[in-house]
């Protein structure tokens, strides 16, 4: 994996708080308020390949980088539709063994319904959108893959309802799993991709096939979240 300056929470470069009714122009109360902030983690990083004959074929998924660039919260409250977004300057590592927390605004306390998460990943300056770095293994011979995404991606979640108490704060935690992100690629597949250094790059100029499934698997898919409560002291 190459070396990129991981930027914690806490040294956001650029972030600005904006918010919007749909309906109106409600503003959320400047204190008061419980903070909404979000991490983003990897899972099943061992993904095991389909093929025709044998499947034997494996990618271990060892690192992963992010560039979340904007946060949003959109949901109904009492019939009106509300926005909350903010934009952020970050590039954070999705295989820690301690997440980041990036982002962060403050929303009014009630019950929200329909609630729709969303995290853009854009190229920022050298950072990729995304990027993952693991192992192909196939017939006993292990191959390194790179997968660099530089297209814009949203990352789309969804919960029925949470109701927000000013005596908590939130963490909504997404969970990219690389299973089904790589849904779709076969141990056929990648034993015919294009090799480049002795790395199986895949990007927008190299395997682009496989550069596609893993872009529509990140836009299609219904990615899990949840949301963690802390109580204020």
């Amino acid at each position: 994996m190459k070396k990129i300056g991981i930027i914690s929470s806490g040294l956001i470069l650029t972030m600005f708080f904006a918010s919007c009714s749909k309906n109106n122009s409600t503003q959320p109360s400047a204190s008061g308020t419980p903070q909404m902030s979000y991490e983003l983690k990897a899972s099943n990083s061992l993904v095991n390949l389909p093929a025709k004959m044998t499947g034997t074929g494996t990618i271990n998924w060892t690192g992963g980088l992010a560039s979340p660039t904007m946060i949003k919260f959109e949901a109904k409250k009492g019939g009106t539709e509300i926005e909350y977004k903010s934009a952020l300057d970050t590039t954070i590592d999705l295989m820690s063994s301690i997440a980041t927390t990036f982002g962060g605004f403050t929303i009014p306390t009630g019950t929200y319904n329909e609630i729709e998460l969303k995290i853009d990943l854009s190229q920022n300056g050298s950072n990729p959108a995304l990027e993952l770095d693991g192992t192909f293994t196939s017939g006993g011979v292990t191959t390194p893959v790179m997968v660099t995404i530089n297209d814009f991606v949203e990352i789309q979640t969804e919960q029925h309802d949470v109701t927000i108490d000013s005596a908590e704060s939130f963490v909504a935690v997404t969970t990219l799993d690389l299973s089904s992100i790589s849904s779709g690629i076969t141990e056929t597949m990648l034993n015919a991709a294009s090799v480049t250094g002795g790395t199986i790059v895949i990007s927008a100029t190299s395997n682009r096939r496989l550069y596609e499934i893993i872009v529509d698997n990140l836009h299609g898919e219904k990615h899990h979240c949840e949301f963690e409560h802390h109580r204020r002291h």
